[in-house]
């Protein structure tokens, strides 16, 4: 959080939530929850400058501004190695969404209790090289990226190759990070030659 969105908070009691939600339903939801808190108010996606956005879309996280990603446990890894804040699954309380808002917005990373059981146990389950190969279930374009990220590719060298946009080429990286469990980008070629899924 920049200290100019610090300084916001500390001038107004309020803290604005952008919602960005796919899910109509979900966005309802989300919106009669947060009506309910006091000293959190909601704008449409875009409307102002926000102090947290909510989102269920993983590629949405960026840098900014707080995001908070509504999510199962499979999403959970993958958003905060895109960069979220946090991660609640959607049908979180009011409650508990209040008190990750107020969280997000001080800079506070937060995981429902859910989901972070959820982590856990993935991470247990996957000791051997069995379950990595099983978790390291690779989309064309992931194994595209993987290849590159093997050649010593930039994200930006990754996006300008495959024609995308360096946001998406970040996307793609986190994702795989995630699916091979490795703890960053060097980990993850090196996890992926383990497992033969690239050469150099």
């Amino acid at each position: 959080m920049t200290a100019s969105r610090h300084d916001d908070l500390n001038d107004s009691s309020t803290i604005v939530v952008e919602l960005s939600l796919n899910s109509v339903d979900t966005a309802e939801r989300v919106r009669l929850l947060i009506g309910r808190l006091s000293g959190i108010e909601t704008i449409s996606s875009g409307a102002r400058q926000a102090h947290v956005r909510i989102t269920d879309d993983i590629v949405d996280v960026e840098p900014g501004v707080p995001v908070l990603v509504l999510g199962d446990g499979l999403d959970a890894m993958r958003a905060l190695q895109a960069g979220a804040t946090g991660v609640l699954s959607p049908h979180v309380d009011g409650e508990s969404l209040g008190a990750a808002i107020r969280a997000a917005a001080q800079g506070l990373t937060t995981l429902s209790a859910e989901l972070r059981d959820d982590l856990v146990e993935r991470f247990r389950a996957n000791d051997g090289l069995e379950g990595e190969l099983e978790d390291a279930v690779l989309t064309p374009r992931e194994r595209q990226v993987l290849q590159l990220l093997a050649e010593g590719a930039s994200n930006k060298s990754i996006a300008r190759h495959l024609d995308i946009t360096p946001h998406t080429a970040k996307f793609h990286v986190a994702s795989i990070v995630a699916k091979l469990g490795a703890s960053g980008r060097t980990d993850a070629v090196a996890k992926a030659m383990r497992l033969g899924l690239v050469m150099i």
